[in-house]
């Protein structure tokens, strides 16, 4: 069984009845209870038994606590008074102690109802006794001494007409840090703690007159220099014939640093920046600071109660809510960044910082919010994101340019920037064509249909005529509903767009074509918008200047490559015409070198060059005499050296030509040898020039398989052998290799 205890409960919600009923029972008590509303079902109750304690709601809608302390202390009873409410102001909850509650209690706080009922309890008990014995004073002396030596509360006995001290308690002696001796006889306000002469006897002259006075928050100096709170009741009454005054003074120390610790709270939630919001377990908002006020618009009456997610806009799911919990169980404290509606709709971007509130048995009772209103931070990050993507587009953009010549694939990647920068659904470029005066479709992004592909717009016609001669955007919003003269009308119908821009494409003065943006919908079209759409167009110009100088440029360089063909093969046959039994000789060599080099991997430009070595690979004969180079018998070792003389010919030649350096290697060095034997400089092995030692083998293959005045032509097996025979000595090894392959297909 356990301790019995009889509760009168003020109170109009039986729900709450049955939760302070609850915790109440989690004390160890064995309750005997029952539920009044109104003052006449307390009168009643009151009368039909006897209660041990009162707890009261703050506020009912016909009673509260303020009239319940009234009727109580207007008949007499004396029984512990403990307010519980969901919510009660500061000076609500001063007021009632001052009008006699022993204590209030938030209901968010009801961990305190039991020790509190435990205290008041024992405070009844010991006001009961301490009126037990001082009714019964005049009988047992020894009873009183017991009860005043025993008393958890400060007792002094004043002489009611000097106001000297007759006798103190051990509890006060205790508390204060005087001595006995150092009170009898004194009156009160020569006493230490006592300082202010002149209130302490207009006080006593009070209470001599009135018979009875009270400070509820006395502030008392101890012997040793501490403050003590005490509150301060005095009472004049006779004893067997003599007025005597008994001062009570209770040590509230606890509870005033309590309150005031309370008070401290309550002003920094209100003047705190950051929004202070707490609710219990289940969301319900309990307290809503002045910064929550402003930051989301709703005064703290209208949303106490209220679920957050009601007040704030968002919806948490219950698992989302159970994951909530789980995790503040965990880790006691969260950050978050949430997205909450103020009362007026609008959006705020809002740093959460929550912490879980604990009773003492762990139980989470609630949440603590601290909101933050990072709107405008997030908003700068949104805008510096959106600038980041923005340059890196344009930087995409500009490697396109740099590093392809392929105009139509560069606009696509300009398209694919354009259509997911400006959040645009389609867009086409046209070029313009100075000569017809005609825009052409060259690419687009984002139509449903391939119409678009073929625009084709004269330049008097509708908006590109103006945006092109007046060279600024045209904006031409409800396209299809307004608009009676857009050139493209018929190819985009069915498309849906309802917002179009049409933006000139300029370069340097000179109109390029025009960049066409389509939207099913309103597109913003703010300035900064507007800028990045410019930004675009101009990148768009700058790609179709690129790829047209670029075009322009290949075509005067074919143009100049082909002067130079002419000229070195008009060359080469002048040899040949010079040397009747070389005739053709240039014209087969540079073929077969120019497969060969092929096959060694050669790009278009070193190919070039090669052909032109080759066909001028013996320029430098024209240097050598003609009895030397036309002697039909065997040449002398003097006319020999001479005609050895023909590649260094060829180089002073050649060498002061700029477009024929890259071409020396073939003739400068097709007579060098793979064993360093050759001529004129003797270089060996690789230090030959990849392209000479190509032409080599080439140029002793033509010579043997051709008819000479001396000699007839050699067969393919003879002189396949004898180039085999060469092989590490005049020519490089890896050369006839890939040669002897090669004639063979």
């Amino acid at each position: 069984m356990g301790i019995p205890l009889r509760v009168l409960m003020i109170e109009d919600s039986e729900n709450d009845a049955q939760l302070v009923l609850h915790e109440i029972q989690r004390g160890e008590y064995d309750v005997e209870w029952e539920r009044v509303e109104t003052r006449s079902a307390m009168l009643d109750a009151l009368a039909r038994r006897p209660w041990d304690i009162i707890i009261c709601d703050h506020s009912l809608p016909q009673f509260d606590a303020m009239a319940a302390l009234g009727t109580l202390q207007a008949r007499g009873f004396d029984l512990p008074f403990i307010i519980v409410s969901g919510s009660i102001s500061e000076e609500d909850a001063v007021k009632s102690l001052r009008a006699g509650a022993h204590d209030f209690i938030m209901k968010e706080q009801l961990a305190r109802l039991i020790p509190a009922i435990q205290r008041e309890l024992g405070d009844a008990k010991t006001r009961h006794e301490r009126k037990q014995a001082e009714g019964a004073m005049l009988a047992s002396e020894a009873r009183y001494r017991r009860l005043f030596e025993a008393a958890k509360d400060g007792i002094l006995i004043l002489n009611a007409n000097t106001g000297a001290i007759v006798d103190v308690n051990p509890f006060l002696i205790e508390i204060v840090g005087y001595s006995h001796a150092e009170f009898l006889g004194k009156q009160l306000w020569e006493i230490g703690f006592f300082k202010d002469i002149v209130a302490n006897k207009a006080a006593f002259l009070k209470l001599q007159e009135e018979r009875y006075i009270r400070y509820e928050n006395l502030p008392l100096e101890t012997k040793d220099g501490h403050r003590i709170w005490v509150e301060f009741v005095s009472n004049a009454y006779d004893v067997n014939g003599k007025q005597v005054i008994q001062c009570n003074i209770r040590d509230i120390t606890e509870r005033k640093r309590s309150a005031d610790q309370l008070k401290y709270h309550a002003r920094l939630l209100r003047h705190i920046n950051d929004a202070v919001i707490a609710t219990d377990d289940q969301f319900h908002i309990t307290a809503w600071n002045r910064a929550a006020e402003k930051m989301y618009g709703w005064r703290g009456e209208e949303v106490m109660g209220h679920n957050v997610s009601e007040i704030l806009n968002f919806e948490l799911t219950d698992e989302q809510r159970s994951a909530a919990r789980e995790l503040l169980k965990e880790t006691i404290a969260s950050r978050s960044e949430r997205i909450h509606h103020r009362r007026d709709g609008r959006i705020l971007y809002v740093e959460v910082n929550t912490i879980a509130l604990t009773n003492e048995h762990g139980r989470m009772t609630g949440y603590v919010s601290v909101n933050r209103d990072i709107t405008e931070r997030k908003q700068a990050e949104e805008q510096t994101q959106l600038q980041i993507q923005r340059l890196k587009a344009l930087r995409a953009i500009d490697i396109a340019i740099s590093s392809s010549l392929n105009l139509s694939l560069t606009l696509d990647i300009l398209l694919d920037q354009v259509t997911t920068q400006l959040n645009t659904d389609a867009a086409a470029i046209l070029l313009f064509h100075p000569i017809t005066k005609t825009l052409e479709y060259v690419v687009s992004r984002g139509f449903r249909s391939t119409a678009i592909r073929q625009s084709k717009v004269k330049l008097a016609q509708g908006y590109a005529g103006q945006a092109i001669l007046e060279r600024r955007i045209v904006h031409i919003p409800n396209l299809m509903e307004t608009d009676t003269e857009f050139a493209q009308a018929l190819l985009i119908k069915g498309e849906g767009f309802s917002d179009y821009y049409y933006v000139p494409l300029v370069v340097k003065g000179e109109v390029k074509g025009v960049l066409e943006i389509f939207h099913r919908s309103v597109l913003p079209g703010d300035p900064e918008w507007l800028d990045f759409l410019e930004t675009l167009a101009g990148q768009a110009a700058i790609a179709i200047e690129n790829a047209t100088l670029f075009e322009n440029l290949q075509h005067s360089n074919n143009e100049l490559f082909q002067a130079y063909d002419a000229t070195i093969e008009g060359w080469s046959h002048a040899l040949d015409l010079r040397d009747k039994e070389t005739e053709g000789h240039s014209l087969r060599v540079t073929e077969m070198t120019l497969e060969l080099a092929r096959k060694f991997g050669f790009t278009d430009d070193q190919l070039r060059h090669l052909r032109w070595g080759a066909l001028l690979h013996d320029i430098g004969k024209m240097g050598v005499p003609d009895n030397i180079l036309l002697k039909p018998d065997k040449l002398t070792d003097e006319e020999w050296d001479s005609m050895k003389k023909h590649p260094s010919f060829a180089f002073e030649m050649l060498a002061p030509i700029t477009y024929l350096k890259s071409s020396l290697d073939i003739p400068y060095c097709h007579h060098e040898k793979w064993d360093g034997t050759g001529y004129p400089r003797g270089l060996k092995g690789e230090v030959i020039p990849l392209a000479a030692r190509l032409f080599a083998v080439v140029d002793v293959w033509d010579a043997l398989r051709s008819n000479r005045p001396y000699r007839k032509a050699w067969t393919i097996e003879k002189t396949t052998e004898h180039i085999k025979s060469l092989s590490g000595t005049h020519f490089d090894p890896q050369v006839v290799e890939y040669f002897l392959e090669m004639i063979k297909l």
